[in-house]
């Protein structure tokens, strides 16, 4: 494996074939580094989507089959429009 398939590797799946990851990163300073950052954000993307947010009203009201727009307005038309419409 050399560093290029190695950071194609490393975006599409940190946590796939982590042997071919890990040898390449054992040789290549620069891909190693690499591999523990991408790890770390894996780890904190992970935590944070289990994390508990306690009682929340939004998510009462989700629950119960209810939806909070409160204070969500239509975003302008231009966001929609590309080509002068």
């Amino acid at each position: 494996m050399n560093c290029l398939s190695f950071r194609r590797q490393l975006l599409v799946d940190p946590q796939g074939r982590q042997a071919d990851l890990q040898a390449h990163a054992a040789q290549c300073a620069p891909c190693a580094r690499a591999l523990k950052r991408a790890l770390a954000f894996e780890a904190s993307l992970r935590a944070a989507l289990q994390m508990d947010y306690g009682d929340n009203d939004a998510d009462d009201a989700h629950r119960e089959g209810e939806s909070d727009d409160r204070g969500d307005a239509d975003p302008p038309e231009s966001v929609y429009c590309v080509n002068g419409c």
